[in-house]
């Protein structure tokens, strides 16, 4: 397990779940319900939640796409937890191409990585709705990451994929080789370089993925 020294800069890169949040067409909304209140009477509050498994700041294990692959359940917990490295697009980047993984600066032998592109400016307050015009990673880059050893790839939009990639080629080329996926992540506070990766999705039994809670820890 990682070790933090004093004074190490902790940045939550998770969005907040609430009924605010954009979903993908055809999932559920989110609904966060009182099922108990102790103000009207009860000796706790508690709520009902109801969501989809890719809903917010999500994981996609290899079984969302790629039948018989690995289940959430069935993933090390170390593969989400380690050193990562944040690389930004260029802002008027429209999809992540394989141009844009060159340029970014990638260590090599870089393990999980992180991708900053204009996607981060959609987490605003309020309520959100969902916009298919979001910057995603081409399957030419999506090869990149596989052929680069890479085994963790995030982006900040509720997909990795392009809305129109009809053919899911993206997703198929990742999580086929067994690419960890994180989605909806908002990195607008984040600035490119090395970070600890401390991605904590819901242990759901035979999950195809689940909501995460995802930190990066900067060392000081």
């Amino acid at each position: 397990m990682p070790c933090f020294a004093d004074g190490a800069r902790v940045f939550d890169v998770s969005v907040s779940l609430s009924s605010d949040l954009p979903v993908w067409p055809g999932d559920p909304d989110v609904a966060v319900e009182p099922a108990a209140r102790i103000a009207r009477g009860d000796v706790c509050n508690v709520s009902r939640l109801a969501l989809s498994s890719h809903t917010g700041t999500h994981v996609d294990a290899p079984w969302h796409f790629v039948d018989g692959a690995a289940k959430l359940d069935e993933i090390p917990p170390q593969r989400w937890i380690g050193p990562c490295f944040v690389a930004r697009v260029p802002e008027d980047a429209r999809r992540v191409e394989l141009a844009h993984m060159e340029a970014a600066g990638i260590p090599p032998g870089t393990e999980r990585l992180l991708l900053r592109t204009a996607n981060s400016a959609r987490w605003r307050p309020g309520k959100l709705t969902f916009d298919e015009h979001y910057v995603a990673l081409s399957p030419v880059a999506a090869r990149w990451v596989v052929e680069r050893g890479i085994g963790l790839v995030g982006i900040d939009y509720l997909s990795i994929e392009a809305f129109d990639d009809l053919a899911h080629e993206t997703h198929l080329t990742l999580l086929g080789n067994g690419v960890l996926i994180v989605e909806g992540l908002n990195l607008g506070a984040i600035e490119p370089g090395p970070y600890t990766l401390l991605c904590l999705p819901l242990p759901l039994a035979g999950g195809d993925g689940a909501p995460a809670h995802v930190l990066l820890i900067q060392e000081a």
